[in-house]
């Protein structure tokens, strides 16, 4: 019996169109930079700070990778401040991050329909989780996921920057699990990639729904799933069909 939906962020909630990350990177420290000359605090000239901030989040990036651990870019942020003899309160803390963010966080939509399935979902008694591989502060997401008026809908966040799991590995989908008091058995899992989001939430012995819209697999892979959807309302279609 489904009493779950675990959902994936980016790519299955969010959908970010036109991303250019090394653009994006140098909006965000400009506008992060004008913020401390702003307030009064001495920072370094603009291309030191950048590239300070640049060297610091490609080392945590390859690092990461080798430990297959996500990191949480706040934590490079204060490490590359620290390093300028910067110290900030919690609240400034926040809003700098968020303004490193907000040039991402600018490109995503929401599919139209999303909010109504979702509130159907709620009112029919399913419990509702997001389960996503990030290195974004949980802040700037929870931020993100109000304003696109998401958040109520989903009182648990598992986010791989706050863990030491991501995805595919299981422990990062029992956590989520444990948190909404269903088994694995009683869930489906929703996301965009079959490696990450498909392989590791069968693994844990849920049920699956490939959102697979532009993404080539080979005919091996695409089995993977229990179904596979072209956009995301179409899960009022399929779920009926992996239980009451």
């Amino acid at each position: 019996m489904v009493q779950a939906i675990l959902f994936d962020l980016a790519g299955t909630l969010l959908h970010f169109a036109d991303v250019q990350p090394r653009k994006l990177f140098w909006v965000g420290a400009r506008d992060t930079w004008q913020y401390l000359h702003a307030q009064g605090i001495s920072a370094p000239p603009f291309d030191i700070y950048a590239g300070a901030n640049l060297r610091a989040f490609k080392r945590r990036y390859i690092w990461s990778n080798l430990r297959r651990r996500d990191f949480n870019a706040m934590d490079v942020m204060i490490g590359v401040l620290e390093k300028f003899a910067i110290g900030l309160p919690t609240a400034d803390l926040r809003t700098l991050a968020w303004m490193w963010y907000q040039p991402v966080a600018q490109h995503a939509t929401v599919e139209p329909g999303t909010h109504a399935m979702l509130e159907t979902f709620r009112r029919s008694g399913l419990k509702l989780a997001i389960v996503s591989n990030t290195c974004a502060p949980g802040y700037c997401l929870d931020r993100h996921l109000e304003r696109e008026k998401l958040l109520q809908y989903f009182p648990i966040r598992v986010y791989s920057s706050h863990t030491v799991y991501r995805k595919p590995h299981p422990e990062i989908f029992r956590t989520a699990l444990g948190h909404l008091g269903v088994t694995a058995q009683q869930a489906v899992f929703v996301g965009d990639l079959i490696g990450t989001d498909i392989k590791g939430a069968r693994r844990v012995g849920m049920k699956t729904v490939w959102k697979g819209d532009g993404h080539a697999v080979s005919p091996a892979r695409r089995k993977w799933p229990d179904h596979v959807i072209r956009n995301l309302t179409d899960l009022t279609t399929v779920l009926p069909k992996l239980g009451p």
